[in-house]
Formats: C-alpha cells, structure tokens, sequence
C-alpha cells in the first residue's frame, strides 16, 4: 500500500492541478500576446537580420543533408526537453515554481514572436506555412509543457502542505511525479524526431513557395 502511494496523487490534489493548468495558461497567453505584439516594434536592423537568418535556412533545406535534420531534432531536445528538465527541478525546490510560470510565458513569446513575424513578412502565405510547419508541433509542445509544468506545481503543493500542514502524513508520490515528468520527457523527444524527419521536408517545398 505504501509503494502504492508513491505513484498515486491524493484525489484532493485535482483541484490543484487544474488551478496551475489556469494559472500556466494564462501565462502562456501573455508570453503569445507579447510576442506577438513586439514583432511590430522591431527596427530595420533586427529585421534585416531575420530575414538573413531565413535565406541561411532556405539554403541549408535545399541541400537536403543530414545536419539539418540533426540540427532539428537536436534544437527541439534543447527547448523542450531542457524545459520538462528544468521542470523537474523547480517541482523538486518548490522555491523554483514562480520560474516554471515564467518559463512557460517565455516559451509563449517565443512562439508569438516567431508566429507573428513569419505572418507580417509572409502575409497570407505566411498562415498557411505556420499552420502546415509549426502549428502542429507547437500544439504537442504547448499541452506537454502545460501538463509538465502543473504536474510541478501541484506536487509542490503537496511537499509544502506537508511541511507547513503537519497533518498529512501518507507518502509523498515522488515516483508517481517523476513518472509523469518522463512520460512528458518522452513525448518531446518522439516529437523532436518527428520534427527532424518532417521540417526539413516540409521547409524545401513550402518556404520557397512562400517567399515568392
């Protein structure tokens, strides 16, 4: 019974876990808006630069090697898997869970910024590559993060209502927790070879269509 309950959550705790889902999602919300928003207040400069970075990708896609594809996968593991990691972490600490917020704005001004400023310079076609190229990788990453992060949150919960509560006295589900974090650590790395053996793909026949 004891081993039992150290993978299982308490009932109680599902409120908890929905509370840190509405609480991430509004920061997630926020990080998008503001990505989104400062696209249109970059100068010339920051700009120029981008576009620079977006004629290196094309060239790299049209030679169709292997390092791009490595490239890919190994970014996405760099991002989401460092993030279920530091995750992880700040589940652990409790004193970490205002950065799990943060982290998750972060990641939502990432999106935004790359969203919105794919949109501006590629106008409508710019939709229609960010629908057929990142939108779908990005839903996986958003739930898996989101569930990463609240996962976190609600066992930090239960670590800090043991220690300033006094009256709970069950096992704390440390494995429970940290099977879950590896479920999520497996998602994003199933999709980032997913991403490596489709982007790559995707990119060579759609970015120059949409540049032109």
């Amino acid at each position: 019974m004891g081993l039992r309950q150290l993978f299982l959550f308490p009932g109680e705790y599902h409120k908890v876990f929905r509370t840190s889902l509405l609480i991430l999602l509004a920061a997630l919300t926020f990080g998008l808006i503001f990505g989104s928003i400062y696209v249109g207040y970059m100068d010339y400069y920051a700009l120029e630069e981008l576009e620079n970075g977006l004629d290196y990708y094309l060239q790299i896609t049209d030679e169709g090697g292997e390092v791009t594809r490595a490239r890919i996968a190994t970014n996405s593991l760099n991002t989401n898997g460092l993030f279920i990691v530091y995750t992880v972490i700040c589940g652990l600490a409790v004193i970490g869970l205002p950065l799990v917020v943060g982290m998750l704005a972060f990641r939502g001004a990432l999106l935004g910024f790359t969203t919105g400023y794919l949109v501006q310079r590629l106008a409508w076609k710019g939709v229609v590559f960010v629908g057929v190229t990142l939108l779908p990788f990005a839903l996986v990453t958003v739930i898996t993060s989101l569930f990463s992060g609240a996962t976190a949150m609600t066992f930090s919960w239960i670590i800090l209502k043991k220690v300033f509560g006094g009256q709970d006295h069950r096992p704390t589900p440390i494995l429970g927790y940290l099977g879950l974090e590896l479920l999520a650590f497996l998602i994003v790395f199933l999709l980032a070879l997913l991403e490596a053996g489709t982007v790559p793909w995707l990119f060579a026949r759609l970015l120059p269509w949409a540049l032109n």
